[in-house]
């Protein structure tokens, strides 16, 4: 959740808030956790009392320029902070890494998550992976009091100064559109300050802000824990990234959107992903490897971002309301069976809604789907009137209607 800029005016906010919802428990929900005033963003743990928010958003209403820069590009740099006597799953680095390519990857496409950003300020989805950096170098002693049988708990001022540290070593730029992420192990544990009140793990799984010496950066706890992770791991559960990818998502669309905490966020304080926490949308895939995101191929489970267009969480924006309007190019085979499946190819399929067969006005939805990639489905045949139909699919960009017929033929 956003930082609190004044204890006072936190008061107030709440306390206006509070009045506005008292009689609805399901509507507008507040920021609970009280931040530093260079911290923003904090995702609230799976169990917490800001997770799964409702489609139409956490928060108090849409989002509002309060007239602060936007990175209108991004570039992003991963660093892995692992010393001696401490790990990371086989694969946890690289499959992050992989994340951040296939963001940049499909820079300027509208079926990623990273599209909502669009809307605010003239962002442009341009996004650049200036690379990764494993630093081997001994933590220092814990800067926050040990909590859960962790061995290790670092402040933020002690991630900041890794970050810096960093930055200096491997000539990296501080500006307005380079985020440096700092990843630490598994069994480390982080908080606000040295009092220990607002810990990884306990209060969040992730947060970004601005560090004193002017770089945008993000503390990423090892989210492969009870209290991060939803269970879902498209990139299998051997690694361990999911979790943290789906948070990593969370801060840089919000950083994009609002890097220096003076640019986009609601009448709570909630910024893009705040609004969105633990809010997933249409899925895709078998249970326990479910996904909500294909991007350059490779799927990824992630949440949603608020759209002030609409006024709700969206996976995608084209600009019209959805992730680009869907088309149905071709499917095969042409005629078959109930339960037989087909393969429908076009374009724009990322979260696909509702799909199946259509005769006249009547709708047949198909039991089971997957959404393979944008450009193709895999959809069981559903159980529709024997004869000629047509396939439907309808995603959060519009509904796209095959101009050929299938037969049903038992």
């Amino acid at each position: 959740m956003k930082r609190m800029l004044a204890f006072a005016t936190l008061l107030g906010v709440l306390s206006l808030v509070a009045a506005l919802v008292s009689s609805t428990a399901s509507a507008v929900r507040t920021a609970k956790i009280a931040t530093p005033a260079h911290i923003a963003g904090v995702v609230p743990t799976v169990h917490g009392p800001n997770d799964n928010c409702p489609p139409s958003g956490c928060g108090a209403g849409n989002l509002i320029n309060h007239g602060g820069p936007v990175m209108t590009t991004n570039k992003t740099y991963a660093i892995y902070w692992v010393p001696g006597g401490y790990s990371i799953a086989p694969g946890y680095d690289t499959t992050i890494n992989q994340f951040f390519t296939d963001v940049a990857h499909d820079s300027g496409m509208t079926t990623n998550v990273y599209s909502v950003d669009t809307q605010y300020s003239g962002i442009h989805y341009t996004s650049a992976f200036g690379g990764s950096v494993t630093d081997t170098n001994p933590f220092p002693a814990s800067g926050c009091p040990l909590y859960n049988g962790l061995p290790e708990c670092l402040t933020d001022a002690q991630i900041i100064a890794e970050v810096d540290n960093e930055i200096n070593a491997n000539g990296w730029t501080r500006n307005g559109t380079n985020m440096f992420f700092l990843f630490t192990p598994i069994n480390v544990g982080s908080c606000f300050d040295s009092s220990g009140s607002t810990c990884a793990y306990t209060a969040y799984c992730a947060y970004h802000g601005t560090t004193p010496s002017g770089a945008i950066y993000a503390n990423q706890p090892y989210a492969f824990n009870p209290n991060c992770d939803v269970g879902e791991y498209p990139n299998g559960s051997a690694n361990n990234a999911d979790p943290t990818i789906n948070v990593v998502s969370h801060e840089h669309n919000e950083a994009i959107t609002d890097p220096q905490l003076n640019a986009w966020y609601d009448a709570a304080g909630y910024e893009i992903g705040d609004k969105c926490a633990w809010t997933f949308g249409s899925r895709s895939g078998s249970a326990g490897a479910q996904y909500t995101n294909t991007i350059n191929g490779h799927n990824y489970f992630l949440q949603e971002e608020y759209s002030n267009s609409g006024s709700l969480c969206r996976q995608s924006f084209g600009g019209t309301g959805g992730g680009g309007v869907p088309t149905i190019s071709s499917f095969s085979p042409t005629s078959g069976k109930h339960g037989i499946t087909v393969t429908i190819t076009g374009n724009n399929f990322n979260g696909a809604s509702w799909v199946g067969l259509v005769r006249n006005f009547a709708q047949y939805k198909s039991p089971f789907w997957t959404v393979v990639s944008n450009t193709k489905i895999t959809v069981t045949v559903p159980s529709a009137p024997l004869g000629q139909s047509k396939w439907r699919v309808k995603t959060p960009g519009g509904t796209a209607t095959s101009t050929g017929f299938f037969n049903v033929t038992g």
